[in-house]
């Protein structure tokens, strides 16, 4: 009795600590403004440095917005996604493009692929107007 008890706690707990060990993604922080080319960051957690060149970042499918009754106008095709390390240890998903965001609310799913699994998540970004000239930040 002791021995089945041992074993199903055993595999409880590995269990466990491979869903605490699943990529999650943190809140979205944008970096740019109004008119100016689109730059925000996303946290990513649980996952090592030797797993970041795995994973892979992408705008969701046009079917994926569409399911969720999310708008998918063609700039936001443009987006680039990249995941790199920081300095401090963790990792970041850099969401980037060259062209200037005319709209203050930009609303769009993502989808992350690693080796373990698959993930979509939206975000919804408020895009502040660009400070008055004279005014520093």
């Amino acid at each position: 009795m002791m021995r089945g008890l041992t074993l199903t706690l055993a595999l409880s707990a590995l269990l466990a600590s491979n869903a605490a060990l699943a990529l999650s993604l943190g809140q979205i922080q944008p970096q740019s403004r109004l008119n100016q080319g689109f730059k925000a960051d996303i946290e990513v957690f649980g996952v090592s440095a030797t797993e970041l060149p795995a994973i892979q970042v992408s705008l969701a499918s046009a079917e994926a917005f569409a399911k969720a009754g999310v708008a998918r106008p063609l700039w936001l095709t443009r987006l680039k996604f990249r995941a790199e390390p920081r300095d401090n240890g963790t990792a970041v998903i850099r969401v980037s493009s060259r062209e200037a965001v005319q709209e203050p609310y930009v609303d769009f799913l993502i989808e992350v692929n690693w080796p373990r699994g698959k993930l979509l998540r939206q975000y919804s970004v408020l895009i502040d107007p660009p400070a008055p000239k004279g005014n520093a930040e």
